[in-house]
Order: C-alpha cells, then sequence, then structure tokens
C-alpha cells in the first residue's frame, strides 16, 4: 500500500519536475529547510536568518511539512509555506539555490531541475557516514520495480548536490569519499550553526530559566548521546534505571543537568519524564526546535560519538566522552573514521560509575584537555570566528560572478 502512495505522489510532481526544466530559475530566491521538513533548526537555520538579516536582495523561504515549524518561523518574521502547497511549489520552481541540513527531503523530493542544492550537512562525522557507512546504509534492490520507478521519476535520485560544505581539509577528504557520486564539488566553508557560539544568546523563557539557574551558582551540564540505529533502538532504556543514582550525584555536586536526546529518539523521552530536581529533559518545544540556541550557556558537554562534540569545542569548554557501549557501536551500528582516543579531547566515562567520578572532576575546575581542545578544534574547525554564515553568502555570490 505505502508503494502505491507513493507511486501517486510521484506521478502529481511529475508535470512540476517538467516545468522546473523550462523556467529560468531567479538567482534572489533562495529556499531552506532541515531534518527532513520536519524542523526549524541547523546549519540551514542559521544561514536562513543571516540571509533574512543581511541579504535584503534575496527573497528567503523556509520550506516545512510541520504546520507549527511553519508558525515558528512566520512568529520570527520571516517567510515560510508548507513544503507541498502551491506556495512551497512555486517557490520551489523558481529558486536558484536550495540549502539543506540532511537531504534533499528537507526541502522537498523534488530537486528542481535548474536549482542548485546545497547540502550544508549536520555534523562533522566521527562515524562514517552515507557511501562510507557500510553497515547501516541500506542498498536500493536491483529489482523491477525500482529499476522502473528511477526511470520514471529522476528526481527521486539524491544525486544532484551542487556542493557539500566541509569544515577543514580532513573533512573535505572525508566528503568526497562519503558523497561520491552524490555531489558536484565540496567546498571547505565552515557550518553556520557553529556561528552561534559567537553571539549573545537571544532571551527565551528557557533561557531566562537556565540564566536564573547560573545565577544562583549552579553549572550545568548537558547530556547529548548520538541515535543509536536511526532510533530502532530504545534508549530510554539506557537511562531510566539510573536516573535516580544520577539526581543524586547531581545533587552533591550542585550541578543541573540537561538531557537532550536525538533526533531519531525523541519519542523514548516520553518514558523518562518525571520530575527530578536536578535533571532537566528538554524538547524541541522547549528551544523553539534549536539546541543551538542555549549551548553558550552550559559549562560542561558529555556525549559519546555525537558530532555536536566538535561544534562544542568552539566554546573550550569541558567534554566528558560517555561511550558506554562503543564496542557494540562500532560492531552494530557504525564504525569511525578515526581512532577514537586520538581525537576525542576530554575524560572517558564507560559506566556510571565512572561518569560520576569525571564530572566531579570537572566541576572542581580540575580541565586538563585544554590543549588538547584546541589541537582537534584546530584540525576540524578551519574557521572560528563566527563568519560562516557570511563565507557561505560570500561563495554564493563568487559563483554569480
Amino acid at each position: 500500500m505505502k508503494k502505491i502512495v507513493s507511486i501517486i505522489k510521484y506521478l502529481i510532481n511529475i508535470p512540476i519536475y517538467l516545468l522546473s526544466k523550462i523556467i529560468k530559475p531567479n538567482e534572489n530566491i533562495w529556499i531552506f529547510g532541515a531534518w527532513f521538513g520536519d524542523k526549524y533548526a541547523d546549519n540551514s537555520k542559521y544561514l536562513f536568518e543571516y540571509v533574512n538579516r543581511n541579504c535584503h536582495n534575496i527573497k528567503a523561504i523556509w520550506l516545512s511539512n510541520d504546520s507549527n515549524t511553519v508558525k515558528l518561523v512566520k512568529k520570527k518574521g520571516y517567510k515560510s509555506y508548507k513544503t507541498y502547497s502551491l506556495m512551497g511549489y512555486f517557490y520551489s520552481i523558481f529558486a536558484k539555490y536550495g540549502f539543506v541540513s540532511t537531504g534533499m527531503f528537507d526541502i522537498n523530493f523534488i530537486p528542481t531541475y535548474n536549482m542548485k542544492l546545497i547540502n550544508l550537512w549536520h555534523g562533522i562525522p566521527l562515524k562514517k557516514i552515507v557511501m562510507d557507512d557500510f553497515i547501516t546504509r541500506v542498498i536500493p534492490k536491483d529489482n523491477l520495480y525500482n529499476k522502473l520507478k528511477n526511470f520514471l521519476f529522476p528526481f527521486l535520485q539524491d544525486n544532484r548536490y551542487y556542493s557539500v560544505i566541509a569544515t577543514s581539509d580532513d573533512i573535505n577528504k572525508i566528503y568526497q569519499s562519503a558523497f561520491k557520486g552524490l555531489t558536484k564539488r565540496v567546498d571547505t566553508i565552515g557550518q553556520t550553526r557553529c556561528d552561534a557560539f559567537y553571539i549573545p544568546v537571544a532571551e527565551t523563557e528557557f533561557t531566562k530559566k537556565l540564566n536564573l539557574i547560573k545565577q544562583k551558582g549552579k553549572k550545568i551540564g548537558i547530556y547529548m548521546p548520538t541515535h543509536r540505529r536511526e532510533g530502532k533502538i530504545d534508549f530510554s532504556k539506557f537511562l531510566i534505571d539510573e536516573l535516580d543514582n544520577l539526581n543524586n550525584e547531581l545533587i552533591s555536586n550542585n550541578v543541573i543537568l540537561l538531557i537532550k536526546l536525538h533526533y531519531y529518539h525523541q519519542k523514548d523521552i516520553n518514558k523518562l519524564q518525571k520530575d527530578y530536581s536536578n535533571i532537566i529533559f528538554i524538547k524541541d518545544n522547549d528551544i523553539e526546535q534549536d539546541i543551538y540556541s542555549i549551548l553558550s550557556l552550559t559549562d560542561f558537554l558529555i556525549t559519546d560519538y555525537s558530532s555536536i562534540y566538535f561544534d562544542y569545542l568552539h566554546s573550550n569548554k569541558p567534554i566528558i566522552f560517555f561511550a558506554f557501549d562503543k564496542d557494540d557501536y562500532l560492531k552494530n551500528d557504525r564504525a569511525f573514521y578515526f581512532e577514537y582516543d586520538e581525537v576525542t579531547p576530554g575524560e572517558k566515562a564507560y559506566n556510571w560509575s565512572e561518569l560520576y567520578k569525571k564530572m566531579k572532576l570537572i566541576v572542581n575546575n580540575n580541565d586538563s584537555y585544554i590543549e588538547q581542545r584546541k589541537i582537534i578544534n584546530d584540525r576540524f574547525n578551519q574557521y572560528q570566528d563566527g563568519h560562516n554564515c557570511e563565507r557561505v553568502v560570500e561563495w554564493i555570490k563568487s559563483l554569480e560572478r
């Protein structure tokens, strides 16, 4: 049944795709989207807002499948439409540039013929991605259905990126491998979302809450684990039996810990919702869908294999690497591009007891990884000045000369 519904949707969109072949795109119309059209976040968001503030000749449009996301963007004073609405189709056809953070489905499944689709991506990869991921990557079957689908609907083939944006020479090389056959080029410019570390934090109800916590002399940590098998494993089971002990440890260390699960595990957080004095579970609605809006207010990060730590290096604040399932992860989830210990500049913990010891070190200002963080930051984040959005815009302008 799903296949039949998909085919019907594709058939409806064939005229749109054909029409886009004969319409000359407008270089001053840019469309943006993120996370399969579900969220207002990530690199796309920061570039979108920069363009709205600084490039008055550009009509920047945010597309989303989610009505609440469209309302959120409009509330901020920007233009946003449902992806498959009349206006969504209109701007998709006429846009010269499209910007995504995960893939073409961030804006729509029709990468219109003359649009230059630019993938800003969603994090410096420690774990192998896209074509390099031989554990979880699903290779389409070479059957009649897929052959027919690709022949009839060429717009479904995700091989039309004009560029993928990298953050350093090392990452540029990785993207050339990971996106081989999927992009025309890879350009080293920097992640636009990392500009958030260099600008004042916007005042919201949640940031007011965090500032009040800091005024009381408490430290704020944030735990951000990566996903397990694209959400196919319930992450709450790793946490639920330990939360009482964790809360007690946080009380004794005068720490408030924010817990933000990965996009793929957002549903799992509902099983953890219980009132704790020193634990705050973050949902997207709490932070207007964007974790980067609050990261500068935290004092340390706890993560595992998430790309968030490469970004957090911009803050030069301590990181604890809580890799409790590393062996299983490497075997059943993702391989790594690098030797884990060589590129993770921070305390390591492999069980809850070790985590509590490492956290106590950090809280007591025993930070012995300052130099190592700088080395890794310089290696993977070529630009550390808060001007990545500006650089992307200047790069786009250079394409028009």
